[in-house]
């Protein structure tokens, strides 16, 4: 059993602006309780975050600080794709493109299997239906 943080939700979490920053602030509370056992995320969750970070709020401070957090954190493991996981993500990008996920989305999908993962931790809809996700 395990969580995977998705890019939308950690930026919410860590940015008191954003329109989400409550809700990810009491589901990240209930994560690090330990309630949905071990929290995970990628690396390409991390390039997706830190850059989005930089080039949306236009905040290089922000940006690095929200990467140390990730990076120091004792909680988030952050998870590496092998050949493997890149070519599963690759085949699912293919079968869900018309669903709007992005590569990236779809190397959670295939993490949250590999990890046991039953939740993932977005505000991102086109997730809906395939794996189960945090409600606002």
């Amino acid at each position: 059993m395990g969580v995977f943080l998705d890019t939308g939700f950690i930026l919410a979490f860590k940015n008191a602006d954003d329109k989400n920053h409550d809700v990810a602030q009491n589901w990240m509370t209930r994560f690090l309780k330990n309630e949905f056992g071990e929290i995970y995320t990628s690396t390409y969750v991390f390039d997706e975050l830190v850059t989005l970070a930089l080039v949306r709020l236009r905040n290089e401070e922000f940006a690095k600080n929200i990467g140390e957090y990730l990076l120091n954190s004792l909680r988030i493991q952050i998870i590496s794709l092998d050949q493997k996981d890149f070519l599963k993500s690759w085949d699912l990008f293919q079968k869900y493109i018309k669903k709007g996920l992005s590569f990236t989305d779809c190397t959670i999908l295939t993490l949250s299997e590999r990890l046991k993962c039953n939740i993932i931790a977005t505000f991102d809809n086109h997730f809906e239906g395939l794996i189960g996700t945090i409600k606002k």
